[in-house]
């Protein structure tokens, strides 16, 4: 493989390390940061889709208005991501009907407001697939070794880059021989 290849390769998996590696430092503030929820259903698609990741924002329920999207706590600790259609304001309090958009009627409870977690600010579409990942041990675990090929690869193509052969110290020539 000719010199100048194999140094375009190198800085390719450089970059793509340091991208990857960037990526999972921001991914890791964002979700410490900011509240985000992994979207777990179809119910939001095409707005939301399976398998994005959502910010909520906590607001007043007063400005919770129809066509906001809000993530919601339910009771046995399921966290659903839905569409308002309708506000009101009851004796009781203020609840919210809500329906996801790939559905066809809106949700058969209302929800009180206390129940809302935040208004959605940012749905990234994808991204929950990996944070998904790296919620678990054996996720984590196997990014944090494609990781180590990457970097692994990046030293065997830095030692061909100067003519090393892979006993390592052994110098050769350029035409393959040692000198």
């Amino acid at each position: 493989m000719p010199r100048a290849a194999i140094t375009a390769l190198r800085r390719g998996l450089v970059a793509a390390w340091w991208m990857a590696v960037a990526g999972l430092i921001g991914l890791a503030l964002w979700s410490h940061l900011a509240t985000v929820y992994v979207v777990r259903g179809a119910s939001m698609a095409p707005a939301i889709p399976l398998g994005s990741v959502v910010s909520a924002t906590r607001v007043a329920p007063t400005e919770i208005v129809p066509g906001d999207v809000i993530v919601i706590g339910t009771d046995s600790g399921l966290v659903v991501t839905h569409r308002v259609t309708r506000a009101l304001d009851r004796a009781d309090g203020r609840f919210f009907e809500l329906k996801g958009d790939a559905n066809a009627t809106p949700d058969p409870v209302l929800v009180p407001a206390r129940a809302v977690v935040g208004r959605v600010e940012t749905a990234v579409p994808i991204l929950g697939y990996l944070v998904a990942m790296l919620s678990e041990l054996s996720g984590l675990v196997a990014v944090l070794a494609v990781l180590g090929m990457i970097l692994m690869a990046v030293w065997w193509l830095e030692d061909l880059e100067v003519g090393h052969s892979p006993v390592r110290g052994e110098v050769r020539t350029a035409h393959g021989h040692a000198p």
